[in-house]
C-alpha cells in the first residue's frame, strides 16, 4: 500500500477586493486532496504581493521543510497563489524537481508528482522562457533609444549599486558549489532577499558572469 503524498497546501490571502478568498482556497485544496488521498497539511500567509518571494516567511517555510524532505509536494489552487511571474514560477519549478518534491497548481493542472502534470510543467517553462526573452528584446530596443549620455547619467545615478555585493557573489558561488542550476541559483537569491547590482531582478545571465569572473 502506497504512503498517502504529504502536501503542504498554501493559501496566500491579500487586500485585493477582487481577490480569491481564503475559503475558496480551501475548499479547493481540500476536495482535491480527498479525492487523491493526500496527507493536507493547510498553511495561510496573508501577504499583499506575490511578485517574489520575499516578504512570505510562511511559503519560505514551507520551502525549507520540503527541502528537507519532510514533505512531498506545495500545492495551491491558482498559479498567482504562489507567483505572478511565470518565469519565476519556472524556476521554482526546477528547484523542486532537483530537490525532488512535487509542484501542485490545480488552476493549470499542473501536477509533477504525475507524468501528464510534469508535461504541463514543461510547458509553463517553455512559455517562461519566452517571456523572458520578449523581455530582454523590450529591454534592449528601449536602450537603443537612449542616448549614450543617458546611459551613462541612469548608470552613475544615485542610490543604485554599482556592482554585486562580495556577499552575493559568494552565495553565488557557494549555491553552485552546491549543485543548484542558474534558475534555481535566481529563485533562491530572490527568496533570500539579496539584491542584485541594479536593483532589478535575478537572472541566469547574470549568475552566469558571476560564475566566469
Amino acid at each position: 500500500m502506497h504512503k498517502p503524498l504529504r502536501v503542504i497546501g498554501y493559501v496566500r490571502v491579500s487586500t485585493d477586493k477582487q481577490d480569491i478568498g481564503p475559503e475558496v482556497q480551501v475548499a479547493a485544496l481540500t476536495a482535491e486532496a480527498a479525492r487523491l488521498g493526500w496527507d493536507l497539511d493547510l498553511r495561510r500567509e496573508d501577504a499583499a504581493s506575490a511578485k517574489s518571494l520575499r516578504g512570505r516567511p510562511v511559503l519560505a517555510a514551507a520551502l525549507a521543510e520540503l527541502k528537507a524532505g519532510r514533505a512531498d509536494a506545495l500545492a495551491a489552487s491558482k498559479l498567482d497563489r504562489i507567483s505572478r511571474s511565470v518565469a519565476d514560477f519556472a524556476g521554482l519549478l526546477e528547484t523542486a524537481t532537483e530537490q525532488r518534491w512535487a509542484v501542485i497548481c490545480l488552476d493549470l493542472g499542473i501536477d509533477t508528482s504525475t507524468t501528464t502534470g510534469a508535461a504541463m510543467a514543461q510547458v509553463t517553462c517553455v512559455f517562461a522562457e519566452m517571456e523572458r526573452k520578449r523581455i530582454g528584446e523590450r529591454t534592449r530596443e528601449g536602450m537603443a533609444k537612449i542616448s549614450p549620455e543617458a546611459r551613462e547619467r541612469m548608470r552613475q545615478s544615485p542610490g543604485r549599486p554599482r556592482s554585486l555585493s562580495p556577499a552575493a557573489e559568494a552565495r553565488i558561488r557557494e549555491l553552485r558549489a552546491g549543485g543548484s542550476s542558474l534558475a534555481a541559483i535566481c529563485a533562491t537569491l530572490t527568496a533570500e532577499g539579496v539584491p542584485t547590482a541594479t536593483g532589478g531582478r535575478w537572472w541566469p545571465a547574470t549568475v552566469r558572469g558571476v560564475l566566469a569572473r
